[in-house]
């Protein structure tokens, strides 16, 4: 009775991995490359690339549920071998980007959305989460100033409800434990709605340092984004900042799953003060 946790040096993976085997769950992780994984003693580590699924059958020996981290290709593959192995539960994580209208053909949504209906019309019960924007995205900014010296913001009152990994984490771990919310769809986001420059505010006010913004015009930010993303997923990035101008709803899927509220951003900023100690040479 094993439970496989798939792209297993994700944050949200980590956090799975380390509540499980508090729970007293055998725990089998899977990478692409598992020598960069650091195992719990008495978890099994293994190769497993979601993109050629090669030795799924073997991975999947004996695991009664899955936590699989969305990859498109492989996995028609990777479901088949799992429907094979008598799977009884895959929590999906997947992304609030699938709720888009065209989700096949929008390039921030099109993999994920694939990978749902793979796994949604497969054989196997499934669980769908789909977090919204990450509270951890703000680690950009420290490259950003890392590079630039200033933030740059191209659409600084576009609103989101940024959710801390933690909470992902809590929401997929007891949907595993539990073996509940079979073949639902849950949005996930975090407990309170803000622009990016409140996020700003609010680290400014946990590192207790200036970090300085600047307001730039949509081609600015495609020529800073396209450095390290494909174009057309830059501008559906774009395309959404824009949009998000009035506060996004919250969803309350943490509290209603775990009893406890959501981890706002500024608790987030506070465990994550070192992932920013060098953002601009000095140390908060």
């Amino acid at each position: 009775m094993t439970i496989l946790v798939t792209g297993a040096r994700g944050s949200v993976a980590r956090g799975v991995i380390t509540r499980l085997v508090a729970a007293g769950r055998s725990v089998r992780i899977a990478s692409s490359d598992p020598t960069e994984l650091e195992p719990t003693a008495g978890v099994e580590a293994v190769r497993l690339s979601l993109r050629e699924p090669d030795n799924a059958a073997e991975v999947l020996r004996d695991v009664t549920s899955v936590f699989l981290y969305a990859e498109a290709a492989g996995i028609a593959d990777f479901v088949k071998a799992a429907q094979a192995a008598d799977v009884r539960h895959i929590v999906l994580l997947s992304s609030a980007s699938t709720n888009a209208p065209d989700p096949q053909s929008n390039p921030l949504a099109a993999s994920h959305h694939a990978v749902e209906v793979a796994v949604t019309e497969s054989e196997i019960p499934y669980t769908v989460l789909r977090p919204g924007a990450f509270a951890g995205n703000a680690i950009g900014w420290k490259y950003q100033l890392m590079g630039g010296g200033s933030i740059q913001l191209p659409y600084p009152n576009a609103q989101v409800a940024p959710i801390h990994e933690e909470d992902i984490a809590d929401v997929a771990t007891a949907i595993l434990l539990a073996g509940d919310h079979l073949g639902e769809t849950l949005d996930l986001n975090g407990p309170e709605s803000l622009s990016f420059v409140e996020q700003i505010a609010i680290l400014v006010d946990v590192l207790g340092r200036e970090l300085p913004f600047t307001e730039v015009t949509r081609d600015e930010a495609l020529a800073g984004l396209t450095r390290h993303m494909q174009p057309g997923y830059a501008n559906a990035l774009l395309d959404l900042w824009e949009s998000a101008v009035d506060p996004e709803p919250i969803s309350g899927t943490t509290e209603a799953i775990t009893g406890k509220p959501g981890r706002t951003f500024r608790a987030w900023a506070h465990d994550h003060r070192e992932d920013f100690a060098d953002g601009d040479g000095q140390r908060g």
